[in-house]
């Protein structure tokens, strides 16, 4: 029995978790008057598989429930990657301070006792959801910035790769030139000059991770295989 929509997050998401209907039902009512947007489930079993698919912003846990309680279920989610990091308040009929101990060493965010006062459990809501909010902001700041060192470093890798291949491709331009002034006529010298700069542009290239389809690319048209014609009249063919 789980309650809620699977819905792109218009409002932030609490998830109730209570096995006593009516006490449910009245969290819900006054949550979603608050604004959120508001998931049931009736014990810790559901509220587990609840959170991993649905990833709420809080949860709102009671600790005394049939199938899994709260603390079992708040231990498997904060040792959980994926629902770890969100804030749970743990609702617990108990006063005694070693429960509430418990409860806090299973990795709860908060507690508030039964019976308890509408608005400070709207208000320990509200803070969790603050944390939870500032916990995503630093998270994203942080991916950017990871980001932006990968950019910078890769930015780097290429212009150095492409300064290489613009030297090399300068030498295969000139001889290209000569060889064009000699009418064809050229030497093996020539040649091996032009050849080694095509296996020196093709092994900078084959350097790069973002082209690791090159070869198999350059291996289709012929590049892998160089050829080259020592002269006009059918010399021995340079092969690599």
């Amino acid at each position: 029995m789980v309650d809620g929509l699977k819905g792109q997050k218009k409002s932030p998401i609490v998830l109730v978790v209570e096995d006593e209907s009516e006490v449910r039902d009245l969290l819900r009512v006054e949550l979603q008057l608050e604004g959120f947007t508001v998931l049931a489930a009736g014990n810790g079993a559901e509220a587990v598989s609840t959170a991993i698919a649905l990833r709420p912003d809080v949860i709102v846990m009671d600790v005394v429930m049939p199938v899994m309680d709260g603390v079992e279920a708040t231990q498997k989610l904060t040792s959980d990657e994926v629902t770890k990091h969100i804030p749970i308040v743990m609702v617990t009929v108990t006063k005694k301070k070693e429960k509430i101990a418990r409860a806090l060493q299973a990795g709860a965010f908060d507690y508030i006792p039964k019976p308890f006062f509408l608005p400070e459990l709207k208000a320990r809501v509200r803070a969790a959801l603050r944390y939870k909010l500032l916990y995503d902001e630093l998270t994203a700041a942080r991916k950017r910035a990871m980001e932006n060192e990968k950019f910078k470093a890769a930015k780097e890798v290429f212009s150095t790769i492409q300064e290489n291949i613009t030297s090399k491709l300068t030498v295969i331009m000139g001889k290209v030139d000569i060889i064009r002034s000699k009418q064809g006529n050229a030497s093996k010298e020539d040649l091996n000059s032009i050849l080694n700069a095509a296996l020196k542009i093709n092994k900078s290239i084959n350097h790069l991770d973002v082209v690791d389809a090159y070869p198999l690319a350059a291996s289709q048209n012929g590049m892998r295989r160089f050829e080259l014609d020592a002269s006009p009249s059918g010399g021995t063919p340079l092969r690599r």
